[in-house]
């Protein structure tokens, strides 16, 4: 399979090393100094299989658009940009293409989301509990609370009727019953670490995913590039590896 690449930070090293492992070859490169050119698109695009965008909030809907003009398919790793998501998912439609969009490609991330899923539905049959969702990742990372750590509140604000909303900026005073509240660290190289904090005045229940590097988050973008082929429409990873 020959993959487009857009961003080339440490992701788009530990992707095209994924890619080298399971005989894939990584054609195209682009980023802020060689953009996807949209009036030269197809050329630039020319021979390759499928696209994996690890590039910026900003440029991810412009690759989404002309992967889909072109029916390639697009694995896409860039978070932020989802508030575009109901554009680009009639884009990809309307031209029978194929997106794959996750904030998370570890497999075992993804085992992880399924867990905090079902202790969430149980949590919530005891009010006791209190929850909140603490994040830590390297210094450079640009968002803050990351995607990832977004997605597993999104799953317990769909499991916990007594948390209604989402705080993500440093407590002015009391943290308000209804809100779940999470905390942001950037310290050094951290690949990332999740945690799930339901505490009562009995005891504390504590559910962590830590990332021992970026390989898992690479060989799962790689592995969603594989499966997406031949299909057509919008999928996540729970598509890709629980549907079967």
């Amino acid at each position: 399979m020959n993959i487009a690449l857009f961003g080339y930070g440490r992701m788009g090293h530990e992707i095209e090393r994924a890619a080298r492992e399971r005989h894939h070859t990584i054609s195209a490169v682009f980023n802020s100094a060689r953009p996807l050119a949209a009036s030269s698109s197809t050329g630039q695009l020319s021979g390759i299989d499928c696209c994996i965008d690890f590039s910026t909030a900003a440029a991810a809907p412009l690759h989404i658009r002309m992967a889909a003009s072109l029916q390639l398919p697009v694995v896409v790793g860039t978070t932020g940009w989802n508030e575009e998501l109901s554009e680009l998912t009639q884009a990809i439609k309307q031209n029978d293409g194929a997106l794959l969009y996750a904030s998370n490609f570890s497999i075992g991330a993804q085992i992880f989301f399924r867990t905090i899923t079902a202790a969430a539905e149980l949590i919530d049959n005891f009010p006791d509990y209190d929850i909140a969702i603490h994040e830590i990742h390297h210094a450079l990372k640009k968002d803050a609370p990351s995607g990832t750590a977004l997605a597993i509140a999104e799953k317990i604000l769909a499991s916990v009727r007594r948390k209604t909303s989402v705080n993500t900026s440093a407590p002015d005073g009391t943290i308000r019953p209804h809100s779940l509240n999470i905390s942001s660290t950037r310290v050094g190289n951290i690949a990332g670490t999740h945690s799930v904090i339901m505490n009562s005045a009995a005891d504390t229940i504590e559910l962590t995913h830590t990332a021992h590097n970026r390989s898992g988050f690479a060989t799962g973008a790689v592995m969603a590039a594989e499966w997406l082929q031949g299909k057509h429409g919008v999928f996540t990873m729970e598509d890709f590896l629980f549907s079967q």
